[in-house]
């Protein structure tokens, strides 16, 4: 519901999920699974998730950059 066990309204970044949040890890980090902002990370979003993704840019729809649409680095022949 709208209040957590520790009587303190519920939002984005407590480390409960509660509709319409995807995910809520308690975090600040943008790295991982779960953006600050309570949405699954993905690629595309401007966030590089660790260990998943080489960059990103954000920009969804160009391989003309450095970074391309796969959020994998550009290289030659690719």
């Amino acid at each position: 519901d709208a209040c957590s066990n520790s009587c303190v309204s519920a939002s984005c970044g407590d480390g409960v999920v509660q509709a319409p949040e995807v995910c809520d890890d308690g975090k600040a980090d943008d790295t991982d699974g779960c953006l600050s902002s309570c949405v699954a990370a993905s690629c595309g979003d401007g966030f590089v998730q660790e260990g998943v993704e080489g960059c990103d840019d954000g920009a969804q729809n160009s391989n003309t950059a450095a970074c391309l649409t796969t959020c994998e680095k550009a290289s030659c022949g690719d």
